[in-house]
């Protein structure tokens, strides 16, 4: 079967959304899809900015003391049909408005004409939901009849067995395991997710597709995807193997894994699962931020690092640090006629990631950067890792600023640092 790479971008309206406490221009939401085209399978992102245009809040402006944290708060609506918001504000401006996070783990915009009754200042800090309480709350996304299952670090919500359900848990876990200890071994300090990572699959694409509506158009092109603002990731049973069983037949996790791997398009499959995993992984943990402004062939090239899939296993994942084949089957037939400024465009234009023309070279570009730089400079990437996600939200960055950033990271030369590159990439292996 043939495969491509091919993101695509939801929603390029008010690509900056949302105003901070300094008047700067704040990212406000990612969604992170893996799209395909017919009967080819894409693996791609699509970045999208929600468009919310802040104003005047009717309340007035609640000063964070950066000593004690974000401030803590009950918003009553003047819709009685809304229920009241608590939660913490993350950055809020009197004319711009405030973005709220509730225990849930969700970015909620409060917009310029949201008629508020009351806002109210709350002692105590946020006690975030509890991995059932979570449970329960997201199993009313799903059709009647689906069920739940925790692991240590994530609430699986799904309607297809529990064998395809609790071998994708399983999979998460191992990545999320094996996420944490690369880093720390690389001496990036990172932390326990504050909310339960919560996964959605569905048995069917279309019930699949209707719930992706809440959160962007055009789902019916997705394998599933990840957004920042409801911080969940979605999917659906990827096999197909459930609409050929009879009603209520059950299968043996033995079948269903060999069902999985038999078929020629296993790895991608598989790799669709981790790609999107990844992401929910690095957002939680402090590899990356929510808030954060980061360059799309950073976020892109971290996935593509780790999404590596091993079909020989029963797990599913080939570990950290392995040569993607597919990105570097992608690389090598980019490099037949890379253009010379090709790094340099890399990495300052994310409109690469976007265009069906280059979208394939920038993803297999991204993935190789990545592996090179993790692989010869792993304390120089640590580093640069932690300047961006030391960086206040509401500074975002303009070319330049993206090009000094990695240039006083890995070096002033360019030029050397790409010859050195492209020899890395001629010389791989799968």
């Amino acid at each position: 079967m043939s495969l491509s790479l091919h993101p695509r971008t939801l929603r390029e309206t008010s690509r900056y959304a949302l105003r901070g406490t300094a008047g700067v221009a704040l990212r406000l939401s990612n969604i992170w899809c893996l799209w395909t085209l017919g009967p080819l399978w894409a693996l791609g992102l699509a970045w999208t900015l929600v468009p919310f245009c802040m104003a005047k809040t009717q309340a007035e402006s609640l000063e964070e003391d950066p000593a004690s944290g974000p401030k803590h708060i009950e918003i009553e609506f003047a819709d009685s049909d809304r229920p009241n918001l608590r939660g913490e504000v993350l950055t809020e401006n009197p004319r711009y408005g405030m973005l709220v996070q509730n225990p849930d783990g969700e970015l909620i915009a409060i917009g310029p004409n949201t008629p508020i009754a009351k806002i109210q200042a709350i002692d105590e800090p946020m006690r975030p939901t509890s991995a059932g309480e979570i449970a329960t709350k997201t199993l009313a996304l799903l059709p009647a009849g689906a069920k739940s299952l925790s692991t240590e670090h994530f609430v699986v919500c799904y309607d297809t067995s529990e064998t395809y359900a609790r071998w994708n848990a399983n999979l998460y876990e191992k990545m999320f395991k094996g996420m944490l200890r690369f880093w720390k071994e690389k001496g990036l300090e990172l932390q326990t997710p504050r909310f339960p990572l919560v996964a959605l699959i569905f048995r069917d694409k279309a019930d699949y597709i209707e719930y992706s509506k809440r959160d962007f158009q055009g789902g019916e092109n997705t394998f599933g995807y990840y957004t920042q603002t409801t911080n969940r990731l979605a999917t659906f049973d990827l096999t197909g193997i459930e609409g050929v069983l009879p009603p209520g037949a059950k299968i043996q996790r033995e079948d269903l894994l060999a069902e999985i791997f038999s078929r020629p398009e296993a790895e991608r499959q598989i790799a669709t699962i981790l790609h999107e995993a990844c992401h929910q992984i690095a957002f939680n943990t402090g590899i990356q931020t929510r808030l954060g402004d980061y360059p799309l062939w950073l976020s892109e090239g971290i996935a593509t690092f780790f999404e590596s899939a091993d079909t020989r296993s029963s797990s599913g994942w080939a570990g950290a640090g392995r040569v993607n084949a597919y990105n570097l089957q992608q690389i090598r037939f980019y490099f037949r006629n890379r253009p010379p400024d090709s790094l340099a465009s890399l990495l300052t234009q994310d409109e690469r990631f976007r265009k069906g023309d280059t979208s394939a070279a920038a993803y297999g570009e991204c993935w190789g950067l990545t592996f090179y730089l993790i692989k010869k400079k792993p304390k120089e990437f640590v580093a640069y890792l932690k300047k961006l996600r030391e960086r206040p939200p509401g500074n975002p960055s303009d070319s330049k600023q993206r090009l000094d950033d990695f240039l006083a990271s890995f070096g002033q030369d360019l030029e050397k640092l790409d010859k050195d590159f492209v020899r890395m990439m001629a010389g791989l292996r799968p």
